[in-house]
């Protein structure tokens, strides 16, 4: 697997799907930080207002882990 790019959370964080995929699944990047992210990660992107992305919600959906009541 290839590394994702993860830097520390900036107040420009911006979290959006990508063209890009990695191991098969859509690639989300932060436009503030730089930072990647891919649903089978273990933690959650938050934009800089505090809340996670629709994005981010929208791959979370895909998996059985996510609970919307305690995003």
């Amino acid at each position: 697997m290839t590394r994702l790019a993860v830097h520390a959370c900036r107040s420009l964080c911006s979290w959006h799907r990508t063209r890009a995929e990695l191991d098969g699944l859509p690639l989300l990047a932060c436009r503030g930080c730089g930072s990647q992210w891919v649903r089978t990660e273990p933690w959650t992107p938050v934009d800089h207002t505090g809340r996670i992305p629709d994005d981010v919600r929208a791959e979370l959906r895909r998996t059985t882990a996510f609970h919307p009541e305690e995003g």
